[in-house]
């Protein structure tokens, strides 16, 4: 579990260390970002990496919550908690609903490999944006999540738990 939790702790580092570099790049203040969103669909420097972050974390978070469940007797249901997460891991990042479709529209089949990381609030978030067609649907709108925000709140969790023991 400790190797995970590690993981985990190094992947949200670059995150906020690429968060803070992007806010820099704009000329974003910690107030001014805080009310500042976008998304270049993936063109500027560095996205490519930010999008693997977040596919190495999700994958990562789902086996560290097996195994949490496993050590700890705890009243959260992770599951419910990181449901996010865990959509998009499995639409996304573990099998793409585009070759694995298991019952998913044609929308959130094509959304699930247009991978691209979105500025918001000053961090960044994966599954914000969607599509939609008169024909295929529209895309899955549960699976939006910021590793940062998601990582405080696996702290707060982990910290209780860990401390207890």
């Amino acid at each position: 579990m400790d190797a995970l939790w590690q993981g985990l702790e190094y992947l949200c580092q670059q995150v906020e260390r690429a968060e803070r570099e992007r806010a820099q790049s704009l000329g974003l203040t910690d107030e001014t970002a805080k009310n500042f969103g976008y998304c270049d669909f993936g063109s500027s420097p560095g996205d490519a990496l930010v999008c693997n972050y977040f596919v190495w974390y999700a994958n990562a978070l789902c086996n560290f919550i097996g195994v949490f469940k496993k050590a700890f007797s705890r009243s959260e249901d992770l599951e419910h908690e990181f449901a996010n997460v865990i959509i998009w891991r499995n639409k996304v990042a573990a099998h793409t609903s585009w070759v694995w479709p298991k019952g998913d529209n044609t929308a959130t089949q094509n959304m699930s490999i247009l991978l691209f990381p979105e500025f918001s609030a000053g961090h960044f978030e994966v599954g914000g944006m969607q599509i939609g067609s008169p024909t295929g649907g529209t895309s899955c709108p549960d699976w939006q999540w910021g590793l940062v925000r998601t990582h405080e709140r696996l702290k707060e969790i982990v910290n209780k738990y860990a401390s207890a023991k």
